[in-house]
């Protein structure tokens, strides 16, 4: 009966025991935790199961030599970490608690770190009998060490190269808490000199506005950036390209102001420099234009004169030939009067005397922009034939005239009377032109205002005179339509022909341009307007 209720009694506690044991290595599980007991006088290691699941083995309990864990351990710690273990378990060392960190490299190739803990128990005489101790994976907080060691390394760094720049903290009283040597470098003042002073004081700072103003658009938009102009300790004036931003405590309330500072004393001096430079190069230039404007106006009023002297030459020279005509037709009805047909042949020499002096004064109007025209529709297929038909009989016989007409060709608008006598103006240039003899040719087509000379809106009739003469070149073309300016010998051209069709051809409402060039002929093209739709300028 006794050992019955012996056997009873062991069950339970051995079922106890089970369960705690079942609980511890589920702790050490969790934990990451393996235990280890090692013999020393036999050299055999015991290892729990949980010891060789932190090894990367199997999670089973092992009996093992100490050989067997040196294998395990990282070539770079091996030899340190079997010293320590060694020097730990000498009987002179009296070390009763054994500790050291090493790496391990598990069957799959995995490094872990691994912190071992022991106590070793000693004989009498200090002989180490047995080491018993427990393992533990700290890998992860070795990543975390590292990883902290890298970035506090990054944060000395920053620290460092902010402590270079030219940066100041301060608070919100303006007191300033940080001061790098970036700082002392620029304004000469230490660390020591400037930390719990008030910045803008202790530099004598001017403001581009008032102070609370940069304070209220700091506390608005978290930042501001403008030149300041502050004093070196030395007392000499720099301006300082200033950025300053805001920084909140975790609550969102303004805790301090971060400043940075880039002297631009020498920039802001050039720039000024070259302001000043600029205005006075714009005043000379404005004086150097006022000046050549003035030399300008003197020329064109020199030229003006000139212009006016040769038209009045001009003029005298027709008008004393027209009154040289009436003085002797005048003496000779005298002497004749009476003789009816002498007298009316005088009166019909006068008369043509009184239209060629109309005709002087028409053409100086019309180059003047001043005549009287007196617009119709014009036929430009009959108008060119007749003058076609003129041409043949004053031309001469070396010229022959050619008309190119298309049909139904509208009518155009224009004195009809002015426009002769331009196009037989034209012609007679066109036959000098060709002293070898040639063909003139007279021609009208329709065109659109953006091929006419001005741009103006509507319809014209384009019509042109063309030789094959020896034409102009690029300076002689640019000069034609000045007035007095010919290249024919002063008895046969005045140099008003071309400004006074041109004159015209703008009166009536169009314009005028010439084409040529050396050996390839000449074109002069007049844009007369469409009759019945509203010209670019009236005429009349």
């Amino acid at each position: 009966m006794m050992g019955a209720d012996a056997e009873d009694t062991a069950s339970p506690l051995h079922a106890a025991l089970a369960v705690s044991e079942a609980r511890l290595r589920r702790v050490q599980r969790i934990g990451m935790v393996g235990g280890f007991e090692i013999e020393l006088h036999s050299g055999i290691n015991h290892r729990s199961g949980e010891y060789m699941a932190l090894q990367g083995q199997h999670a089973a309990p092992v009996t093992e030599r100490h050989q067997d864990w040196i294998a395990r351990l990282h070539p770079e710690d091996r030899e340190k970490a079997e010293r320590t273990f060694l020097r730990a378990i000498a009987q002179d060392s009296g070390i009763t608690d054994y500790a050291q960190e090493y790496r391990i490299i598990t069957p799959a190739g995995e490094v872990r770190w691994i912190s071992a803990r022991a106590e070793i128990e000693r004989a009498p005489d200090g002989t180490a009998l047995r080491v018993v101790g427990a393992h533990v994976d700290v890998t992860r907080l070795k990543q975390t060490e590292a990883a902290l060691a890298t970035s506090r390394a990054e944060l000395q760094e920053l620290l460092a190269t902010l402590d270079l720049a030219t940066v100041m903290v301060r608070d919100m009283e303006g007191r300033i808490q940080f001061w790098s040597s970036g700082c002392e470098r620029l304004l000469g003042w230490s660390a020591a000199e400037a930390k719990g002073r008030v910045a803008r004081e202790l530099l004598d700072t001017l403001f581009p506005q008032p102070f609370p103003e940069i304070e209220a658009q700091l506390l608005r938009e978290g930042e501001w950036t403008g030149d300041l102009v502050s004093r070196h300790r030395d007392r000499r004036p720099m301006v300082l390209a200033t950025r300053k931003v805001l920084h909140r405590d975790r609550q969102g309330q303004p805790a301090a102001v971060m400043e940075s500072f880039d002297d631009v004393t020498a920039l802001r001096q050039a720039r000024a420099e070259l302001q000043a430079l600029n205005h006075s190069l714009e005043q000379r230039v404005s004086e150097e234009v006022a000046r050549r404007e003035a030399i300008q106006a003197r020329t064109a009023h020199a030229e003006r004169m000139q212009a006016l002297g040769e038209l009045a030459g001009g003029m005298a020279h027709d008008m004393r030939n027209i009154l040289q005509m009436v003085s002797s037709a005048s003496a000779i009805i005298a002497d004749v009067v009476d003789d009816p047909d002498q007298v009316l042949a005088m009166l019909d020499a006068l008369n043509a005397a009184v239209e060629r002096g109309d005709a002087v004064a028409g053409r100086l109007l019309a180059f003047a922009r001043r005549s009287e025209l007196s617009a119709t529709p014009i036929d430009a297929a009959a108008l060119l034939e007749d003058l076609r038909i003129v041409l043949e009989r004053t031309l001469g016989r070396a010229y022959a005239c050619d008309v190119a007409v298309p049909p139904g060709l509208p009518p155009l608008m224009a004195d009809r009377r002015q426009l002769e006598a331009a196009l037989v103006n034209l012609a007679v240039n066109a036959r000098d032109a060709m002293p070898e003899g040639g063909v003139v040719r007279l021609s009208a087509r329709l065109e659109e205002a953006a091929d006419s000379p001005d741009g103006l809106p509507g319809a014209y009739i384009r019509l042109e005179v063309t030789d094959t003469g020896t034409g102009m070149d690029e300076a002689t073309l640019a000069r034609v339509v000045e007035p007095f300016f010919t290249t024919k010998p002063v008895e046969q051209g005045t140099g008003l022909g071309l400004p006074m069709a041109k004159g015209f051809a703008e009166q009536s409402g169009g314009g005028l341009a010439i084409r040529s060039a050396p050996g390839e002929g000449t074109t002069v093209s007049l844009w007369l307007p469409v009759a019945g739709q509203s010209a670019g300028q009236s005429a009349g």
